[in-house]
């Protein structure tokens, strides 16, 4: 029969032994995430991303994630978590007053959580808008669910306050027009990270995120025209 001491130190290994699989974990979602989105998802082997993150063991990446589609949905709840947490710390301090919440104050509570993404070195936002034109990009899909936030626990109040912004339009056209916000949203905020990354002319952080908000706020609140409304018609 094991002494409490055998028993003291089985429970060490094992934590030992955790907590090494869970650094690989990540190490794996890393390396993965920067080399999917600078090559592309179809481009990228899961026996490359082994060599890249150091790991010997062939069987490595099937071991943590099963497959190449399990990987990238691991990689974004692993961002996503994060971003909605960040989202939900913005919209309890747009609310907290006694004032309705502006429009401002919802798109910032949309991207901001984004650009501390980019601002933390992470690539999710690039992948993902990489994701949501090769096969993922369905409601619903692995690449929706950051373009969408209605799919997250603090998101779906941001998408039911911005959806009340819309009210003035068509149900048609104000659905048609909330993905298109979130959509150019997405794609804005990666196209930012690939320019400061790679162009020296790259605008200010600051001075992309007020105006980013500007478009969207014209987005939202432009009516619908009468060549518009007359396609609706049956």
């Amino acid at each position: 029969m094991p002494s409490g001491s055998d028993r003291i130190r089985e429970q060490a290994r094992k934590r030992s032994r955790n907590s090494s699989g869970e650094a690989t974990r990540i190490k794996l979602i890393t390396v993965a995430e920067t080399m999917f989105a600078d090559r592309g998802i179809a481009a990228v082997s899961l026996n490359e991303i082994r060599l890249a993150a150091g790991q010997s063991n062939a069987a490595v990446v099937n071991y943590h994630f099963g497959s190449k589609e399990d990987l990238i949905k691991a990689i974004l709840e692993d961002r996503l978590e994060r971003i909605d947490e960040d989202r939900g710390r913005i919209l309890d301090e747009a609310l907290s007053g006694n004032q309705p919440v502006e429009l401002r104050s919802l798109l910032e509570a949309l991207i901001l959580p984004q650009v501390s993404s980019i601002e933390r070195g992470e690539r999710h936002v690039e992948l993902v808008a990489q994701l949501l034109f090769h096969g993922y990009g369905g409601p619903g899909g692995h690449g929706w669910i950051l373009a969408d936030p209605s799919l997250t626990k603090h998101g779906q109040r941001l998408n039911l306050m911005i959806w009340e912004q819309l009210s003035h339009l068509p149900e048609a056209i104000a659905t048609a027009r909330l993905r298109f916000v979130y959509i150019s949203c997405l794609n804005a905020v990666a196209d930012h990270q690939r320019q400061r990354a790679t162009a020296a002319g790259a605008p200010p952080t600051a001075m992309f995120v007020a105006d980013l908000i500007d478009s969207l706020i014209a987005i939202i609140r432009a009516p619908a025209s009468a060549e518009t409304l007359e396609a609706l018609l049956p």
